[in-house]
């Protein structure tokens, strides 16, 4: 286990006590701080809420939890990329640390059979119209919520019931685009708003040199492959020479970076290089 994974496996042990009850650290100081008392638990912090309540201009206080969340999620996606995916979600790691534990051979590769974009930001478009159509779906397949009861059932011996939408998350999030899915962030690809949002937010932001993104040095690069195998998200393929990268399924996670021998890839400010390096190379696809 290299240091770039060691770094990772602590950020989601972070996230895990940071935002999930019982512990939810960051809910309970935040809401220290902002002098109210607000339930320390996901539902304060869930991100999907306050982004319907400011599509909707239901309710809207600035200073609450779900707010300063969803403004700090949103300026981090920005100048960082998917941070919280990439580092601190452990809904999102989970799968993907099970799915490892699965043989190859059983895997589905979800993301290069059927392209998640379309379906990801159709889910993403469905979800802010529903509460101007027939009702709000935000905690509908919330893989947040269910992790927390897994976490508060291991600590308090106590699940809770389960309704059907809690039942069918956890067949798609720890099964079928869990354990079941190479890479195990089908979840992540194809139903998370917060993620679709995050990646939304980091396709404007990796426009700017003074943004952090993945970056491509194309002379560098060999044709090995390893890091199509490596991403989780399947964010880049190859084809015919050509290494794509699809920046609006991309959590920045650096998982590519860390297997590419050649540094070809590398996560900083700058140039993304995901473009002709100079006149003798040939043009590398930016997908859109």
């Amino acid at each position: 286990m290299n240091q770039r994974e060691i770094k990772r496996i602590l950020g989601y042990l972070a996230g895990l006590f940071l935002f999930f009850a019982p512990f939810a650290y960051y809910q309970k100081t935040l809401s220290a701080w902002l002098g109210g008392s607000q339930a320390s638990d996901i539902h304060s912090f869930c991100l999907r809420i306050p982004l319907l309540n400011v599509l909707t201009g239901q309710s809207i206080e600035i200073f609450n939890v779900g707010i300063i969340s969803l403004l700090l999620l949103v300026s981090a996606a920005f100048f960082l990329g998917p941070f919280f995916c990439a580092h601190l979600c452990a809904s999102g790691a989970l799968p993907e640390y099970l799915s490892r534990l699965m043989p190859k051979r059983f895997k589905i590769d979800w993301q290069h059979s059927v392209n998640p974009v379309p379906i990801r930001y159709g889910f993403f478009a469905g979800y802010l119209l529903s509460p101007f159509l027939a009702g709000s779906i935000a905690c509908a397949l919330c893989n947040y919520s269910f992790m927390e009861r897994l976490i508060v059932g291991g600590v308090q011996g106590n699940i809770g019931p389960l309704g059907s939408t809690a039942i069918i998350t956890a067949i798609l999030c720890l099964g079928i685009f869990g354990v079941m899915a190479k890479g195990g962030r089908g979840f992540c690809s194809y139903l998370c708003p917060v993620g679709a949002l995050q990646s939304a937010v980091h396709s404007v932001g990796a426009r700017f040199r003074f943004t952090y993104k993945l970056r491509f040095i194309p002379s560098k690069c060999v044709n090995c492959k390893q890091c199509v195998k490596k991403c989780p998200m399947g964010a880049l393929s190859h084809k015919d020479g050509v290494l794509s990268y699809e920046v609006y399924n991309c959590i920045t996670c650096g998982q590519c970076a860390g297997v590419c021998a050649k540094n070809a890839l590398s996560y900083g400010t700058g140039e993304s290089g995901w473009q002709k390096e100079n006149a003798g190379e040939p043009e590398l696809e930016l997908v859109k």
